[in-house]
């Protein structure tokens, strides 16, 4: 009885040891976000070029799916509200959320036991495509509406234009983002493995 009795509070300090930690990891995976979106923006049209992404898929690595998610959908939306983007934040939010989730889930499902980097390429590639095609969308519907200003008649064509003008920028932003975490992600712990757990 006392055996049982030890293994389950030792059960239960492993499961608090690693919620404590989840948390944590979210918290500052979130704040590297935030941090790095805002130290480096290169300004393109009404909105600007960021290297957070690297942080968000890395994200995906660590964390999995569900913490990515957050990591990207609050560090990325809270650094577009704080340098005055605030028009993108509701797109931010759900694109790089999506970005995460998406990272996270096929990394923790998708080619098993291989190599980490073919696993981070796998998640990375769909995670990018993401973004790059989520920012088309929110420059699209943007014009469409007249939230820069260019509703109004031609407003379908502008709309197109201005969302195809984000597809290089975009793929700039990716594209380095894409190197950074590849270089960096697969070395990382996971966060099984910190909780005692396998790595991969």
């Amino acid at each position: 009885m006392d055996s049982n009795n030890s293994s389950a509070e030792r059960g239960e300090n492993t499961k608090k040891r690693v919620s404590t930690l989840y948390i944590v990891m979210c918290a500052l995976l979130t704040a590297m976000t935030f941090a790095a979106t805002m130290l480096i923006q290169i300004p393109v049209g009404i909105g600007y070029i960021n290297f957070g992404d690297a942080v968000v898929m890395t994200s995906g690595v660590v964390l999995g799916p569900v913490g990515a998610m957050a990591v990207g959908a609050l560090g990325s939306s809270l650094a577009d509200i704080a340098t005055g983007y605030m028009v993108y934040a509701p797109f931010t939010f759900i694109v790089k959320g999506l970005e995460g989730f998406v990272c996270g889930l096929l990394f923790k499902k998708i080619l098993v036991g291989k190599s980490p980097y073919l696993r981070a390429v796998t998640a990375f590639l769909p995670s990018a495509a993401i973004v790059t095609v989520g920012y088309f969308f929110a420059d699209f519907l943007l014009t469409l509406f007249g939230f820069m200003g260019e509703g109004g008649d031609g407003a379908g064509t502008l709309a197109l234009i201005n969302g195809a003008a984000t597809l290089v920028p975009s793929l700039i932003q990716v594209g380095i983002s894409f190197a950074v975490a590849m270089a960096v992600a697969p070395k990382l712990p996971t966060l099984e493995f910190m909780s005692g757990g396998k790595n991969r």
